[in-house]
């Protein structure tokens, strides 16, 4: 019985954590569907932690050499996983790299069984077929899992490509495929900065009782019953009241900075955001 609830207490340990990860990833998820492929994502996650494995050993440990072995070990990574990707250093990803329909745009463009003979521009395609259609040419670029229909409807939609009278042939229009609107460039960078520290914040706090430190500030409030009449309300005056104390906050800072300006020493902020769910909508908290 013992062992039994020892194994017990173990997977609700497991459990708890899994859904406090699926938690932050979530977000992260939500925001790259429809920018950035799984595949890409899991490359990515994967690139950046053998990258962080790295420098939580070196800190542990300044004066040991870092081993893939124990690189391996720390990330649940193959070792030659590990090697290519420390072989491959700065990764500069290509819109196809990330998303399926800029490869199968970029396939369109330099696949020769997808151009004119004549002068290598892209053919306009019958849409269904086995050779030389947009339905092989699909196949080949984003996998048998996506349909000639799936592809073509998210292409008409972005402007890449457009039909023929028939509906029969597709050509291609602009082989540029916007992964992200230039309006959405300037939030989403931001929006990248903030979770980036609000990810810090929760490091450290669930750091500190190993290295001894205080705690940093991580508070929320939240109601789950506010009158959906009253939101324009809510969101109005809680805009006022943090715009009055980012204006206090700010004159903290430019108090406490060094005059004349010197190499930084030592970054602090603060960060403020405001979020609501409706009726209907997962809840927010979860």
């Amino acid at each position: 019985m013992a062992e039994t609830a020892v194994r017990s207490n173990e997977r609700g340990n497991v459990d708890w954590l899994v859904e406090s990860m699926a938690r932050m990833i979530r977000p992260i998820v939500r925001f790259a569907m429809g920018r950035v492929s799984c595949s890409a994502l899991v490359d990515l996650v994967r690139q950046i932690y053998v990258e962080e494995a790295r420098d939580y050993l070196q800190a542990e440990d300044p004066d040991r050499r870092v081993t893939r072995s124990a690189l391996a070990l720390l990330c649940g990574m193959d070792g030659r996983a590990i090697k290519s990707f420390e072989d491959s250093g700065d990764r500069a990803y290509a819109p196809a790299d990330i998303c399926s329909e800029a490869a199968i745009l970029e396939t369109w463009m330099t696949d020769e069984d997808f151009t004119e003979a004549d002068s290598d521009e892209p053919a306009e395609l019958l849409i269904h077929g086995p050779q030389g259609t947009f339905q092989r040419l699909v196949n080949r670029a984003a996998g048998r899992a996506v349909t000639a229909q799936t592809a073509l409807d998210r292409l008409l939609e972005s402007g890449n490509v457009a039909l023929n009278d028939a509906g029969t042939h597709v050509r291609l229009v602009n082989s540029s495929y916007m992964l992200v609107p230039d309006s959405e460039q300037a939030a989403i960078k931001a929006g990248s900065f903030a979770v980036n520290r609000l990810g810090k914040v929760v490091i450290h706090n669930t750091s500190r009782f190993r290295q001894e430190q205080g705690p940093w500030l991580q508070q929320d409030r939240w109601s789950l019953r506010i009158p959906r009449e009253r939101l324009e309300w809510v969101r109005s005056h809680m805009r006022a009241v943090l715009r009055a104390q980012i204006e206090d906050i700010e004159k903290i800072l430019e108090a406490e900075e060094s005059r004349p300006a010197r190499t930084v020493e030592c970054s602090v902020g603060v960060g403020w955001y405001y979020w609501e769910s409706q009726a209907g909508d997962q809840l927010a908290l979860d």
